[in-house]
């Protein structure tokens, strides 16, 4: 795995060169002709497949679609659509289906000038991931091998997707009296308070969705809670929602914001002023911070039969949250939800 920070674009179009089969994309912006320009004389030259997925944004409105689509489509390239309404901030390549490029370099004109970086490496069953993340956005049919393991065990599906789904209120109401609450306390164990927990609603963000749960919740906050209220299942000890450093040990913090700030408030500082050294030794620690977190992440993103390994395990999944956030989070959407629901 090699991370970039610097000459990105050329990076890109380098890497696209080579291709020799096929060339996946999807990025959130797609303005920069030169990249578009590399596209369209590959598929000239070599006919290999390409396939590109942007942000449907008035960005992309105005410079991809209306300048350069036609030309894009008369070359043969493919331009598919999203399937779900939802911003796509996905930025990733896939070449010959083992080479992969992402990071936070969009592919446009405005991305050249600000401080972004990607990784490129080589690794077939993350190509695949990729791609699978590719065909979920883009074909409205698709239910993915991880998703079919919540199909599987709707227990377990209930028990992560209240915990992490970003329900809006829709639906919600639909799942209200099936999404699983959650608990989360301490109790005395003899020489200190011990914290007990169980995954749910109460460590998701859209918990306030919940009328009942809020309203206990605002009777708590009035000091107003009966004896009936504490005996609920809706009464909490801690504020919502569950902070996850109440349970986790500890986190590992992926890239450092560290460095990133480090640049950009030098990219303020006058010539004059700048420490070029420092800067250069900057650049290298930032691109080494990309690099481990991409391969932490990485060796936390699992195939169906891995993962159905590991969840038999019964693994706690606010500890080891990666398992949605690689695993789950990129494959559902309301109507695949509304489906594993059904057969609660």
């Amino acid at each position: 795995m090699i991370a970039f920070t610097k000459n990105i674009e050329s990076v890109i179009i380098e890497n696209f060169s080579n291709a020799k089969k096929s060339i996946t994309i999807i990025v959130a912006w797609f303005t920069n002709s030169k990249i578009i320009e590399s596209l369209i004389s590959i598929k000239n030259k070599s006919n290999i497949e390409i396939e590109i997925l942007v942000d449907d944004n008035h960005i992309n409105k105005k410079y991809f679609f209306g300048k350069h689509q036609e030309n894009l489509l008369n070359a043969g390239i493919l331009i598919q659509k999203q399937n779900i309404k939802k911003f796509n901030h996905n930025k990733f390549s896939i070449i010959d289906k083992k080479k992969i490029i992402t990071g936070s370099y969009n592919y446009s004109v405005k991305a050249n000038k600000n401080l972004e970086n990607i990784v490129v490496f080589e690794n077939k069953n993350i190509a695949s991931y990729y791609h699978r993340i590719f065909k979920f956005l883009t074909n409205d049919k698709y239910i993915d091998e991880n998703i079919e393991l919540l199909f599987e065990d709707t227990e377990f599906a209930n028990m992560l997707i209240s915990t992490y789904y970003p329900f809006n209120r829709i639906l919600f109401n639909k799942l209200k009296y099936k999404v699983k609450i959650g608990e989360c306390y301490t109790y005395p164990n003899g020489l200190y308070d011990e914290i007990y927990y169980e995954p749910g609603l109460i460590f998701n963000q859209k918990h306030t969705l919940h009328k009942e749960l809020m309203k206990t919740i605002v009777k708590k906050n009035k000091g107003e809670l009966s004896f009936e209220d504490l005996d609920s299942s809706f009464s909490q000890e801690f504020k919502l929602p569950i902070d996850k450093e109440l349970i986790k040990s500890h986190i590992i913090t992926a890239i450092s914001d560290f460095n990133h700030s480090t640049l950009q408030e030098t990219a303020y500082y006058d010539k004059s002023e700048i420490d070029y050294e420092q800067f250069g030794k900057d650049y290298e620690e930032l691109e080494l911070s990309v690099n481990r977190y991409y391969t932490r992440k990485f060796e936390k993103t699992f195939n169906k039969e891995k993962l159905k390994s590991i969840l038999n395990k019964k693994i706690d999944i606010i500890k080891e949250d990666y398992m949605w956030i690689n695993n789950f989070e990129p494959f559902l959407n309301d109507n695949i939800v509304l489906e594993i629901y059904k057969k609660l």
